[in-house]
């Protein structure tokens, strides 16, 4: 009907279709037909009707939290550019831009003729774009139709649409079998033939150690030390490799979350390890996918806080809800023009431009499956400029190509293994826990659960002298702040867990910057916690 839009929904990269209806008002409508999902949404597809005409959309530029016309915008930001060396200026893309407006953006900043040209999206999922050279890429059917899952993590919070087809692989026959790995005892491990439970952040150890297992001439990979460090017994491990390997009809499915992937790159290489050494294909499952740039967001990081950086230009729709991390370093830039989809919550200094979400725009882009397309489902809000436009005004037009990391080779991994052993955190509750990110929600723009708990061992809430409902106090090196326990058997002795949905809670796990690569990772962070009073 002519009131009714279909498109492919850009909340995660399952690539569930979905539909809105704007008869009188926008709601959402589910596609039966769709390939991938058959009429289910989770709660960020359900959401999208909400992304469209929310209160909080900004419909006008602000300069320091004051609305001003495009004209004066973009004379400010001219005037700005006018003012500073290229070296000077940083360009950064996130999350919320099709991939042609990801190029459009690298054209700008080679027409500023600054190197300086940034990715803002630092998720673990991210990480996903690297490849093993040799593995193969999960298609649909492999997914549909698979008699053994290895999944490490937790596929069900990052994309839970998919938990209908790991489910039913469960049921499907009495041979099938589904072995998850984690460091958490998610409902997914619920559904586990074998759950191998890890001490946090280990994963990747223990994945090698199985694709070792799977392949006795794999040299460099100690079994019994991975096992001992991720605090499991061998013959766990021994029986996930006999598992994986025992059907051709298999799948290796991956998955991270912001505060719990302690080496996020090699979460995703070893468990494409585990793949390319069991003939299996592999899918990562995210949230989206965006090319890393020529300069690593630890390096612009840190050529913020040396003041070297006087300029920046943050494309995507979401600034300044994912990293408030970043934000004190922020001070030393002189000026900073962004473009966003909501309005700040708090007047933030410097120039934010209106852009059109991800709903409200034509593009062609990927899933985990291939290649989508998606329509725009309702017009973009009065007063908001494409992307495109806005490069065009400051002078740019052409497209330039982001290059993407090569394959990386097994014995890369290996040696990666080895080096990044000894940069894990663990704690036994004397001098402090660890803090765990999960992902309980949909959250940005005001319609998320509160995830105000803070999940706690039982064993750790006595010692600390806390039951159900009291309050308590975490305190990170970055932040501090209040939560009610909730005791559950679901962390282990010495973690605790927190809802990353809520930006305030994300402030919690500093950015670590790997010396070497310059990439930023958000690992589980050291935290002292007490009962308030």
């Amino acid at each position: 009907m002519s009131d009714f839009k279909r498109t492919t929904c850009p909340f995660c990269l399952n690539g569930c279709e979905s539909g809105v209806n704007f008869n009188y008002q926008y709601r959402m409508e589910y596609v039966m037909d769709g390939k991938v999902n058959q009429g289910r949404l989770c709660p960020r597809g359900n959401s999208a009707s909400i992304v469209i005409d929310h209160p909080r959309r900004l419909a006008y530029p602000l300069l320091d939290g004051k609305e001003i016309t495009w004209e004066q915008a973009f004379g400010k930001v001219k005037e700005w550019l006018a003012r500073v060396r290229p070296e000077e200026i940083a360009v950064v893309f996130s999350r919320g831009l099709t991939e042609q407006e990801v190029r459009l953006v690298g054209g700008l900043a080679q027409a500023l003729g600054t190197t300086n040209l940034v990715c803002g999206y630092i998720e673990p999922d991210n990480c996903f774009g690297q490849e093993l050279a040799g593995v193969a890429a999960a298609a649909l059917d492999d997914f549909l139709t698979a008699k053994t899952m290895l999944i490490a993590g937790d596929v069900f919070s990052k994309s839970p649409v998919a938990a209908k087809p790991i489910v039913d692989a469960r049921y499907r026959d009495r041979t099938s079998r589904i072995v998850v790995i984690d460091s958490i005892k998610t409902k997914l491990a619920g559904f586990a033939h074998l759950f191998i439970w890890v001490r946090p952040g280990t994963e990747p150890w223990a994945l090698a150690a199985i694709a070792a297992l799977l392949d006795r001439s794999l040299k460099g990979i100690d079994v019994d030390g991975f096992a001992r460090l991720c605090g499991v017994e061998r013959a766990q491990l021994q029986e996930a490799a006999k598992i994986v390997s025992g059907t051709d009809a298999g799948i290796v499915i991956s998955a991270m979350c912001l505060g719990r992937a302690s080496a996020p790159v090699l979460h995703n290489l070893c468990s494409q390890l585990v793949a390319l050494k069991a003939g299996k294909p592999f899918v990562g499952f995210g949230e989206a996918r965006i090319p890393e740039g020529p300069m690593p967001f630890g390096k612009f990081m840190e050529a913020v806080a040396a003041g070297h950086i006087k300029t920046v230009l943050w494309f995507g729709s979401l600034y300044p809800y994912s990293y408030p991390e970043i934000f004190p370093e922020m001070k030393n830039v002189t000026n900073r023009v962004a473009t966003s989809i909501f309005r700040p919550e708090e007047t933030l200094p410097g120039l934010i431009l209106p852009v059109p979400s991800e709903l409200e725009k034509d593009s062609v882009g990927r899933s985990v499956w291939g290649e989508v397309v998606r329509h725009a489902l309702a017009r973009p809000v009065s007063g908001s400029r494409f992307v495109h436009q806005i490069v065009a005004e400051l002078g740019a037009g052409a497209e330039a190509a982001i290059d993407r990391n090569p394959p990386v080779s097994v014995q890369e991994v290996v040696t990666m293994l080895a080096a990044a052993a000894s940069g894990l955190v663990q704690t036994n509750g004397e001098d402090g826990f660890l803090l765990l990110g999960e992902k309980r929600a949909f959250g940005i723009g005001g319609f998320y659960d509160a995830e105000q708990e803070l999940s706690i061992n039982p064993t750790d809430a006595i010692n600390l002298g806390v039951s159900d409902g009291n309050r308590v106090v975490v305190k990170s090196d970055t932040n501090e702040r209040e939560f009610s326990a909730k005791v559950t058997g679901a962390f282990p002795a010495g973690a605790m867990g927190v809802g990353v949905n809520v930006h305030a809670n994300r402030a919690l796990f500093p950015l670590v910057v790997e010396r070497a690569t310059g990439r930023v990772t958000v690992p589980p962070a050291r935290v002292r916690v007490w009962r308030k009073g």
